[in-house]
């Protein structure tokens, strides 16, 4: 996942999946897209042998994790079902309209072969908004193939030439000098077919007027025949009115990884928000709002929190399990990390092969997630070392020093 890959330095929003590669593909068809509230939305459906008997808390929650609704089958047990497009899961464990004007595109459309995967290439989106736009809520639907996507939006007059598929060298693309130009809008969760990101009501990203939207594509064809597909984009803008905060991104990634063979293990890091101060002398002020992890098919757990200070004790975010489902989490309330000594993440693996798995793309592992939060600034901290750090729960742990570049935001928001 890595949105902001290896560039060589402490890359803000490095984050989270391909697009650092350097292979060639040729996307074929168009795409196009449609204006304000042209997306549209399809009715809730119970499924085959589902009552349409909401399910108790504990229920809702299974399937939450999943971005799944629930409801309670003929036999009396809990069901998780798939929303339509253009919904999302409620509080109540229905499907719901997603709030907001929506602006739909679709991309081009590209074919892979069993075991094919491809990287290296960029597709752009020029909007053509002549204002702002408050986005609260991101959807995207893929049937390509698509193991992992990140979405960047610029002025439209960066990274300039026609909309479409091209290679990101050939206009010299890379997702840090995207996102400091001008920000961060969105990453898929592991070869998630669909998935929304949706923040509380009230809370958006911004896109300037007369912006682009740009993705890279990570395709990855697991199966046993040719996938012939394309992915559409749906953003949800609120009015100006109902705004009541912007956004910033952050991310945290360890690609330190050297995860041993035959064996499951842990990796993990604290990192110190001293690094997140400003000059001011000001306390420190960051409120999550929402959180997506990304490891790939080793992946066992990913767990994120703070620790120390005055943070409540526990982990803010805690998923188990690698299941190509939507993952991203989002808060309301959102929570103050501010009194936190320092922010730990880290991921469990279980390594089934006869060699060490190292970070990267294909058959080795990441372990990184993207945050969205209420702060002038944005983040990106780094472990890139696997020291030996004892045991816990039967598994051998591994850590190393936790590196944070603190980007101001504020000017963005």
């Amino acid at each position: 996942m890595t949105f902001l890959c290896r560039l060589g330095v402490v890359g803000l929003l490095a984050v989270v999946a391909g697009g650092c590669g350097d292979d060639d593909a040729v996307g074929t068809g168009g795409g196009g897209s449609t204006g304000p509230g042209a997306g549209g939305s399809t009715a809730a459906s119970t499924g085959t042998g589902q009552t349409g008997v909401l399910c108790d808390p504990a229920g809702v929650a299974a399937c939450d994790v999943n971005q799944q609704a629930c409801n309670v089958d003929a036999a009396g047990a809990p069901t998780c079902f798939d929303c339509g497009r253009g919904e999302l899961v409620d509080a109540a464990g229905s499907c719901a309209t997603i709030p907001g004007q929506a602006l739909v595109h679709a991309f081009a459309e590209f074919e892979t072969q069993p075991g094919e995967e491809v990287k290296g290439l960029c597709q752009s989106w020029t909007i053509g908004n002549e204002t702002d736009l408050f986005v609260n809520a991101v959807e995207l639907w893929q049937d390509e193939a698509s193991h992992h996507s990140n979405w960047t939006f610029v002025p439209d007059d960066q990274f300039d030439g026609p909309d479409g598929v091209w290679p990101c060298e050939d206009r010299a693309y890379d997702q840090l000098s995207a996102a400091v130009s001008g920000g961060v809008l969105y990453a898929q969760s592991t070869q998630a077919e669909r998935e929304v990101q949706k923040f509380p009501d009230g809370a958006v990203v911004r896109i300037p007027a007369h912006a682009r939207i740009i993705g890279d594509v990570h395709l990855l064809n697991v199966g046993t025949e040719p996938v012939r597909g394309h992915v559409e984009l749906s953003l949800f803008a609120l009015d100006e009115s109902e705004v009541r905060v912007k956004l910033a991104p952050f991310h945290m990634t360890y690609d330190g990884l050297d995860i041993p063979p035959r064996s499951k293990s842990r990796f993990e890091g604290s990192c110190s928000t001293e690094d997140l101060l400003g000059t001011d002398g000001a306390p420190l002020s960051m409120k999550v709002y929402y959180v997506l992890p990304h490891t790939h098919a080793q992946g066992r757990r990913f767990f994120f929190g703070p620790t120390g200070g005055d943070s409540a004790p526990g982990l803010l975010f805690d998923v188990t399990g690698f299941n190509g489902e939507a993952r991203g989490q989002a808060y309301d309330p959102p929570i103050q990390l501010g009194g936190a000594d320092a922010l730990r993440f880290g991921c469990e693996f279980d390594n089934p092969r006869d060699e060490a798995i190292q970070w990267g793309f294909g058959d080795q592992e990441m372990c990184e997630m993207l945050g969205f939060m209420e702060a002038d600034f944005a983040f990106e901290s780094r472990i890139s070392t696997a020291e030996a750090a004892g045991e816990a729960d039967g598994m051998p742990v591994f850590s190393g020093p936790c590196q944070t570049l603190r980007l101001p935001w504020d000017s963005k928001l």
